[in-house]
Order: structure tokens, then sequence, then C-alpha cells
């Protein structure tokens, strides 16, 4: 999946293989060869000449690369305010609602609820990225407040530094 990563961006960043395979030694060309042309079969890239585009599948491979690159920045000093994710994603969309309970987990979210996570840090817009990438926005709602029940036990589990 990394090479898969690796050759998407360079597909994107530099559509000029020829350049890219006189770069590297004959075992690096044939790995990189063999691997464009796993991708081409997939659909994922179409192969012109010495040019690499991407397909409309390949296009949405690499918007899911960016999605798995989104981090939530941690501050030093916390502002005391929560932000909070609430939802409520269709069994119809479970596949997409999965993706997102996993991505809260990998962001630092810690689980109020069932379908309710919170987190000290701003993140409304990573928030929107993702829920809209994954085609779920219409059934998240992201909040946010400066009390919550039980706020002491989620300071010390984010190990919270209040600023002044």
């Amino acid at each position: 999946m990394v090479e898969t990563g690796l050759i998407l961006a360079s597909a994107f960043v530099a559509p000029n293989v020829a350049q890219v395979l006189m770069l590297q030694n004959r075992q690096q060309k044939y790995r990189y060869k063999k691997n464009l042309k796993l991708l081409e079969e997939k659909g994922i890239i179409y192969l012109a000449g010495e040019k690499v585009k991407l397909t409309e599948k390949g296009l949405e491979l690499l918007e899911r690369f960016k999605i798995d690159e989104l981090v939530i920045s941690k501050f030093e000093y916390w502002d005391g305010i929560w932000h909070l994710v609430s939802y409520d994603i269709p069994e119809s969309k479970k596949k997409e609602r999965d993706y997102f309970r996993r991505k809260l987990i990998n962001f630092g979210f810690f689980q109020v609820q069932d379908s309710l996570w919170v987190i000290p840090y701003e993140c409304k817009e990573e928030i929107a990225i993702l829920t809209q990438s994954c085609g779920i926005s219409s059934f998240v709602a992201y909040l946010k407040t400066d009390f919550l029940p039980g706020a002491d036990k989620l300071v010390k589990y984010f190990n919270l530094n209040q600023g002044e």
C-alpha cells in the first residue's frame, strides 16, 4: 500500500516516468515498472507513453491518502473549550461509519457515549473534510462547549494544561 501511495504521489507530482526511472538502479526500475503496470491493470492509472495519468479511481484513491494524512494539532495550553462530534449515520453507510469512527480514534478523540466523541482541540475543518470525503456530512454534528459533565476525568485523560 505504501508503494501505491508513492507511485500515486509521483504520478501526481512528476508525471514524467522516464525522469524518475533514470534516477534508479536496474532492480528499482524493474519494481517501479511492475508496480505501474499493476496499477494500470487495476484501473488506477493510465499510461500514455512516458506520462502517467490518474484515472477517476486513482483520483479517489489519492483523495483517500490525503484523508489518511489528516492530523489534529494539539496545543501546549488548553483554552477550556471541548470539541464534540456526534453522529447518527444510517446502516446503509455502515462502511463509511466504521471508517469515520476509526479516524476519530486515530485523531485521539475520547468516546463519551455510543455516537458522541470529545477532544479538547479545534478540529472543525478536519472533521468537515473527513465527513465530506466519506459522504456523511449531513449525519454528523460538530459542537463546542465550555461545560461537560465529568470534565475532570477528561482533563486528566488528555493531560491538559489550561492557558492564561
